[in-house]
């Protein structure tokens, strides 16, 4: 409500841009590894040339329990958004979700990927975010930190 009050001037840019993909027949080993997850989580973000807000978080989900959902869930947040990481290590898959408010090289993220997985196919999808978004000037988004709460 407080935004609709105090209009944004700033200029109207695309928010973000995602990247999908879908990493089919991988390096088995490679999935089912939290390190070789949590290097990728740490290396993507050097070849998208964000910021981490963190370590990367990496999970291994128990193969006895859930055997059809062995594998690793691993995210790192970044300043302009995150990546997530999904592998199941029995299908030799991997989902694989890439999100920045800065416009990252695609190919350089693909390639970082085949490297690190050794899919033998990638099926990938682009998206635009927020193509409505107006983005606030530096000075407007000063103001409004310093005056919402209060």
């Amino acid at each position: 409500m407080e935004m609709r009050k105090n209009k944004i001037k700033g200029p109207r840019k695309i928010f973000g841009y995602h990247m999908i993909m879908d990493c089919y027949e991988c390096d088995r080993n490679a999935l089912d590894s939290v390190e070789v997850c949590y290097k990728y989580l740490d290396k993507i973000t050097e070849v998208m040339k964000v910021h981490q807000q963190s370590p990367p978080f990496v999970v291994y989900t128990d193969p006895v329990k859930y055997p059809d959902k062995a594998g690793i869930s691993g995210w790192i947040p970044i300043v302009e958004s995150g990546v997530s990481i999904h592998t199941l290590t029995p299908a030799a898959f991997a989902s694989i979700d890439v999100y920045s408010c800065k416009k990252y090289n695609v190919e350089k993220v693909r390639e970082c990927t085949r490297n690190i997985f050794k899919p033998a196919e990638i099926e990938e999808k682009h998206f635009l975010r927020g193509e409505k978004y107006i983005h606030p000037t530096k000075e407007e988004s000063l103001k409004i930190m310093q005056n919402w709460k209060k």
